[in-house]
């Protein structure tokens, strides 16, 4: 496979002093990927506010595929999409989704900083929302002259937003894979007590260090205490490389946000939103990931989920990978990639195949 290395990828044994004194990072990612790691550069993209029309950039990171001297069949239409746009999870930004982009070396991948995080600014006046981040992200693909071949790929709260821009326009897109796919609301009446007494403390959180003194606020906020403690809950892992490279993925990047209000405003959408919001509108091929110990998604809500988007979908898949939680692009990317490479390999549509009336104005 391009890109490939023989480095040792056999796991390291997590041992409980590992949860409380975490372990320096796998000096090369090759040792959980077998691949080496991608070079990005970054794209600038001008948007609109979604309230005022006022300019704004969103940065793209693109990951080109490798020079070929010759036409290759994955150039074709008929293989699959030329494209990959990737979209991060709440607090995230590209670099949580790295790993998976090193284990598709074939592919050039689009990777979105949505605007509050990472290197796009926030919004200069609209809230932070489902609605005004997959506006946004349909305007990325306007800019950048995305054709149908394209395919999204997003994790956790990035699956509301790809899956509420994917239902306005499902012809734009060849496929969508969801990874950890928000499957119902957190404060949703069928969640669990623990689970909404869990989002309620969350939201509360978040409230209030957007209410305290700046100082105070950006303390909380970054606390190297929350963030520890949020690697932890959301992590499954048996591999001791694996957690210390969440552990130092969040230390460096889970603080790229804005601003505390506009944390405390996506905060708000990631726990009020939901993929099944869009599942009615999802009439293109859609592939599920979600890992069977996920605390933000039980299997039962997964299976319902699939059973949603295969009413509308000519071709939904839900794989459930056992002993994974919520972060499974850091858990199990090279698995992550494989099914999309597979589900590519099945489900291969032409321009318009999956043609259906656009219910909004995003693209």
């Amino acid at each position: 496979m391009s890109g490939s290395t023989r480095l040792s990828s056999e796991p390291v044994r997590l041992r409980a002093w590992h949860l409380l004194r975490v372990p320096a990072p796998p000096a090369k990612t090759e040792v959980l990927t077998s691949h080496r790691p991608r070079t990005t550069r970054r794209r600038t993209v001008a948007a609109a506010d979604p309230l005022s029309g006022a300019g704004h950039e969103v940065a793209v990171w693109e990951y080109a595929p490798p020079l070929r001297d010759e036409p290759s069949p994955e150039d074709d239409i008929a293989v699959g999409p030329a494209t990959l746009v990737f979209v991060h999870g709440f607090r995230g930004d590209h670099h949580g989704l790295a790993l998976l982009a090193d284990c598709l070396p074939e592919h050039r991948i689009l990777s979105v900083d949505l605007p509050g995080f990472g290197a796009s600014p926030a919004y200069p006046h609209a809230e932070h929302t489902v609605d005004h981040h997959a506006q946004t992200l349909g305007q990325v693909r306007q800019a950048l002259e995305l054709d149908e071949r394209t395919g999204l790929v997003a994790h956790s709260y990035g699956t509301i937003v790809a899956a509420a821009l994917c239902a306005s326009r499902p012809q734009a897109w060849s496929f969508l894979a969801l990874l950890n796919p928000i499957a119902e609301p957190a404060l949703s009446a069928s969640s669990t007590w623990l689970d909404r007494a869990s989002a309620l403390l969350a939201q509360g959180y978040y409230e209030a260090a957007a209410r305290l003194p700046a100082r105070l606020s950006d303390a909380l906020l970054r606390s190297s205490l929350i963030t520890w403690a949020t690697t932890v809950f959301m992590s499954r892992t048996d591999d001791a490389r694996v957690l210390a490279y969440t552990h130092d993925q969040h230390r460096r990047h889970f603080s790229g946000f804005a601003s505390p209000a506009q944390v405390a405003q996506s905060y708000r959408a990631s726990t009020t939103g939901s993929v099944p919001d869009s599942a009615a509108g999802l009439s293109l091929p859609v592939l599920l990931v979600a890992g069977d110990e996920d605390p933000l998604g039980s299997p039962a809500a997964q299976r319902a989920l699939a059973a949603d988007v295969a009413a509308a979908s000519p071709r939904c898949r839900l794989v459930l990978l056992p002993g994974v939680g919520h972060l499974l692009h850091y858990e199990r990317p090279r698995e992550c990639a494989s099914l999309i490479r597979d589900f590519l390999s099945r489900a291969r549509p032409r321009p318009g195949a999956n043609a259906r009336a656009p219910r909004s104005g995003r693209a």
